[in-house]
């Protein structure tokens, strides 16, 4: 018998986000017989954690827990439990966390982070670094490796990303990864050089287990009456919830009887409840933390919602689809690669007005609705096959 391969995945934690559910669903299907796996977390945290597979070899953590906490708390957390070098770390993070672009951010960041991270102690046949910064940064520079892939999952100029910076990394990977047409077009024109060394992979989708998933559990279960919407999205800026809370109050003042339900956390949910207390929105929204198993609100809802102001390809999107929601997107840059619009969902103006106008449409239309749904049934969007990619790249 062949001697299995050594696989190491780095990622940054493992919370609610799209990246971090497509990553423990590759993990779910990967092939253990041929690959022995581990994974890296810089902390290891997170709601997918326990569906780490129990054939994965969970490294110890870059930083403790205590590394992410806001910079007060974490300071003396580091300070007095026996990381005095990390505390400080921490805090010239921050300070290099708190101006500029995201990739600007990013590699000021790295550039302190790096001098205390520590190698890792093995070699391996080949390292994938399942998203931007950070990850690929560490599998370029702290991991032994004859094959080191990365992966990219958002649009890389709408993201803010460093060209200048992450171009050294870039070249160091033996392949670059993207999930969408726009994804890999956005990456060909940042790193012309690089266009041989960029695939396609997306992010897997499994129907069966979806749905089973949404058989258990309960959805919707306060009372409300009228229709339902439903979003799932890190509480970030990003996410553009923010530009539909005013489309929210003009729905509200229209008369219609609806509630917006939002699955998630994030750094904005301070902001966010704010702002529907000062636009007197209660009662049209409610905000649902995180949940372990989203299907059955998915199964329940009547328009599944995303506001976005720039996305890679949406994993929320795509189970949505599976569940046959009737679909409502902000026209962010890769919204037409997952919908086609006024055929399986409807895609509008990154505008307070544009997401009101949609919303109104579906609401008022119950029988676009239905042939959305009914279209989206027609459709077969399990894509398992889709790791024979990344195997392909693991030479």
């Amino acid at each position: 018998m062949a001697e299995k391969k050594k696989i190491l995945f780095v990622n940054y934690s493992l919370h609610s986000g799209g990246i971090e559910k497509s990553l423990v669903t590759l993990l779910s299907l990967f092939d253990y017989d041929t690959y022995d796996v581990d994974l890296q977390l810089f902390i290891n945290e997170g709601m997918f954690l326990s569906r780490v597979p129990q054939k994965v070899n969970l490294l110890k953590p870059l930083f403790p827990s205590a590394y992410k906490d806001n910079i007060r708390k974490a300071f003396f957390a580091l300070l007095f439990g026996g990381h005095p070098l990390l505390a400080f770390c921490r805090l010239f993070v921050s300070f290099a966390g708190l101006k500029g672009t995201v990739g600007g951010r990013l590699k000021k960041m790295w550039l302190i982070e790096r001098r205390f991270i520590k190698p890792a102690e093995k070699e391996y046949d080949a390292v994938i670094a399942f998203m931007e910064g950070q990850p690929i940064y560490y599998a370029v520079t702290k991991v032994k490796s004859k094959n080191k892939i990365g992966f990219i999952h958002g649009d890389y100029a709408a993201m803010g990303l460093c060209r200048d910076f992450d171009f050294d990394y870039l070249s160091s990977l033996n392949a670059l990864c993207t999930v969408s047409e726009s994804c890999l077009a956005a990456l060909k024109k940042a790193f012309p050089e690089f266009e041989n060394k960029l695939h396609l992979i997306y992010n897997i989708i499994s129907a069966d287990f979806i749905y089973s998933l949404a058989a258990k559990g309960t959805g919707f279960n306060d009372g409300r009456t009228g229709i339902k919407v439903l979003s799932i999205a890190r509480l970030s800026h990003q996410k553009g919830l923010d530009i539909a809370m005013p489309a929210i109050a003009g729905l509200k003042e229209k008369g219609f009887k609806f509630c917006w339900y939002i699955i998630g956390i994030g750094p904005e949910e301070q902001n966010l409840k704010e702002m529907v207390r000062s636009l007197g929105i209660e009662d049209c929204v409610c905000f649902l933390g995180e949940q372990a198993n989203p299907y059955p609100f998915l199964k329940e809802c009547d328009i599944y919602f995303q506001p976005s102001r720039f996305e890679g390809k949406p994993i929320a999107v795509d189970e949505a689809m599976v569940m046959h929601c009737p679909i409502l997107l902000s026209d962010f840059s890769t919204a037409a690669d997952q919908i086609d619009s006024g055929k399986n969902g409807l895609i509008v103006p990154m505008t307070s007005d544009g997401l009101e106008e949609g919303l109104e449409n579906l609401m008022l239309n119950g029988e676009r609705r239905a042939a959305f749904s009914d279209a989206l049934a027609k459709s077969s969007l399990t894509n398992e096959n889709e790791i024979n990619k990344l195997y392909a790249l693991i030479v």
